[in-house]
């Protein structure tokens, strides 16, 4: 880099003109860690994002991309993509990074990286990711957003339409406020019950982090939004398929993510890979029930409501020979033999294909049950109970 200008106050540029949204929410540690050496940290990223960015971020000027005057500032940076893009003769060419070729790392880190990388006296920050602030919404609801920048990274349409109405039946008081972008698919059409609470949210950037920011969780694909909403550390429930979540994967506190290559599909896949895939196995095999259940799953995360009632992971099965239960599944098999009689009587009048009260579960089978739930043949079903401002009641 040059040498800086011998200015009373050292400022630096810095672009983000590669990568969609989800992209540019990884970056803001990386510009936390400029004001280590810059008394003027200014970035220059999409234009729908200068507001919100405005709003959020502290002691960092944003503007538009498109009205720079790069003359203004001592340094110029360009922070690129995560991989490198190479379409540099039209953009800034990015900054040279060590771990470009690094897959064991999230993009976060990657970014850090670079800015280490050109800035020696500059040190890695390891604080937690400086979030934005939430607000206080005077609804109960969850935001979930059915669309990605690159669709084929989407869950199936018809699948979200099933989980919006398994979490109505589950969750009444909850209202789903569906995201529905200018080229997203809208689940509406394939609802199959009537008398849904649900909203929809069309509006800009600013209007979509305005209701993420007052979400209980958020739900959706590998994509900007869902990267928006770790943004305000909302607990989110995501689903990958083709792109996996080491580089890119949700960075809330509270996350439940699947990845629907796993035991499904073994290819590497690249741009031409996913564009040529004719069944999409990775996202088409993971269907509503299994989201379902992850949600579960985060539920008890988010509120740690004790709960009577455990879910059976529908990814298991479940047969009976004599005293013995066998759960078994594409990858896993539980051999579960009952001696005692108080025992048996219990599996008996508790147990069904999809569930299990363990209200009067005797002492004995506690220490088996613990077992089961940590092999992930059980989750709680949380117990909600809501007053009128919003905190959960056990």
């Amino acid at each position: 880099m040059s040498a800086s200008k011998s200015d009373v106050e050292s400022s630096i540029l810095v672009y983000k003109s590669y990568g969609g949204i989800g992209d540019i929410f990884f970056t803001i540690p990386s510009l936390y860690m400029l004001k280590q050496k810059f008394d003027k940290v200014t970035y220059a990223t999409q234009p729908r994002m200068v507001n919100l960015f405005n709003t959020q971020l502290k002691g960092i000027t944003v503007i538009d991309e498109n009205q720079v005057n790069e003359a203004d500032y001592t340094e110029v940076i360009e922070l690129g993509n995560y991989p490198k893009f190479n379409n540099t003769t039209v953009k800034k060419p990015q900054i040279t990074y060590h771990t470009h070729k690094r897959v064991k790392q999230h993009s976060i880190e990657h970014y850090k990286d670079g800015i280490v990388s050109v800035f020696s006296e500059i040190e890695k920050s390891k604080e937690p990711y400086p979030f934005l602030k939430k607000r206080k919404a005077s609804d109960l609801y969850y935001t979930i957003h059915p669309g990605a920048g690159f669709i084929l990274k989407a869950w199936p349409i018809d699948y979200y339409a099933k989980l919006i109405e398994l979490i109505h039946d589950a969750f009444p008081q909850f209202t789903a406020k569906i995201i529905i972008g200018p080229d997203d698919p809208n689940p509406e059409p394939y609802f199959k019950k009537d008398n849904l609470n649900i909203e929809l949210i069309t509006g800009d950037i600013d209007a979509v982090a305005h209701e993420i920011s007052g979400a209980q969780f958020h739900i959706g694909n590998d994509a900007g939004i869902t990267h928006l909403a770790g943004a305000f550390n909302i607990p989110i429930l995501t689903i990958y398929g083709p792109t996996g979540p080491g580089s890119w994967g949700a960075f809330s506190d509270k996350v439940e993510l699947i990845w629907g290559k796993k035991g499904n599909c073994g290819l590497k896949c690249n741009y031409h890979v996913i564009i040529n895939c004719n069944d999409r196995v990775c996202l088409n095999s993971v269907k509503p029930e299994k989201m379902f259940y992850q949600l579960l799953k985060l539920l008890h995360k988010i509120y740690n409501s004790p709960s009577s009632l455990y879910c059976l992971n529908p990814d298991f099965k479940m047969s009976i020979e004599d005293d013995s239960y066998i759960f078994f599944s594409k990858e896993n098999e539980y051999l579960l033999e009952i001696k005692d009689f108080e025992s048996r009587k219990f599996i008996a009048n508790n147990l069904t294909e999809k569930d299990i009260s363990v209200e009067n579960m005797p002492a004995q089978f506690n220490e088996t049950f613990q077992a089961l739930e940590k092999l992930h043949v059980f989750t709680p079903f949380p117990n909600l109970n809501f007053n009128n401002s919003n905190e959960v009641n056990a």
